[in-house]
């Protein structure tokens, strides 16, 4: 039986009267790439949010790599091995495209106050950076202003700024979200190789043709709460998806919206 890299068991988050998660369960294995799919509103940044490190549960246990992680703060969890993403794309405009990758691999150093004055910048530093942004595409724009760079090379350089810290998993929030469709296959293709290193990958998209090509398993929340699991077939299949998930959105493009 396989062992989890990431478990979830009950999670809530609870705002006010607003029940954002309620008692949700799933399990990421190590090697896997799990979708989290849902209609706007779901649950679903929440989640991950939950996981990362950004909110409390309301109730509820989360688990990596064995041990119990609910509560704990991002930079715990990004010291454990744990990477994320975000939706909107906010590097240090002001920083090259190397400074950006740099500044992430901080965390390896800076766990001591007397580390922040380490050489950051030593020839060490600036290899393992570079060769994260050859795995990523973006070797040759090194030396660029992050600010100048348009969305798709942005998203990478998000990509690579997690994997620094994601050596075990990383979180990917809608990393396809602005992107054309040559844009979509090469990162769908970075994304593979991502879990050929041996990184585990959990990701939210609204990209149905992704999702369902990308990942091993599926999870869809609906209102908060798990609605279904399992493959890409058997999620297609699923009445109870494509009622909230896949005809919501076929009745809003009947209508026009």
């Amino acid at each position: 039986m396989k062992q989890p890299l990431l478990k979830v068991e009950g999670l809530r988050k609870h705002f006010g009267g607003l029940k954002a998660v309620d008692g949700v369960d799933f399990q990421v294995d190590r090697g896997e790439i799990l979708g989290i799919l849902g209609p706007n509103g779901a649950g679903k940044t929440v989640c991950f949010n939950m996981i990362s490190g950004i909110y409390k549960p309301t109730g509820g246990r989360i688990f990596f790599d064995r041990a119990r992680t609910d509560g704990l703060p991002p930079f715990r969890l990004a010291a454990m091995g744990l990477g994320r993403t975000f939706q909107i794309v906010k590097p240090f405009t002001s920083l090259t495209v190397l400074e950006n990758v740099l500044v992430a691999r901080g965390i390896a150093h800076y766990g001591r106050f007397r580390r922040i004055w380490g050489p950051w910048r030593s020839k060490d530093q600036v290899a393992a950076a570079m060769g994260i942004l050859e795995q990523v595409g973006l070797a040759e724009l090194a030396g660029r202003k992050a600010g100048l760079l348009p969305l798709g090379n942005l998203r990478r350089l998000e990509i690579a700024r997690a994997m620094v810290v994601g050596r075990k998993l990383i979180l990917l929030d809608e990393s396809f979200s602005g992107l054309r469709h040559g844009e979509v296959s090469r990162l769908e293709d970075l994304i593979r190789t991502i879990r050929q290193m041996g990184i585990t990958v959990l990701l939210i998209e609204h990209n149905l043709r992704v999702s369902m090509k990308l990942c091993d398993r599926i999870v869809v929340l609906d209102h908060g709460r798990k609605l279904a699991e399992g493959t890409a077939e058997q999620i297609q299949s699923n009445q109870q998806v494509i009622e909230a998930y896949l005809g919501r959105r076929r009745r809003k493009n009947a209508a026009g919206g």
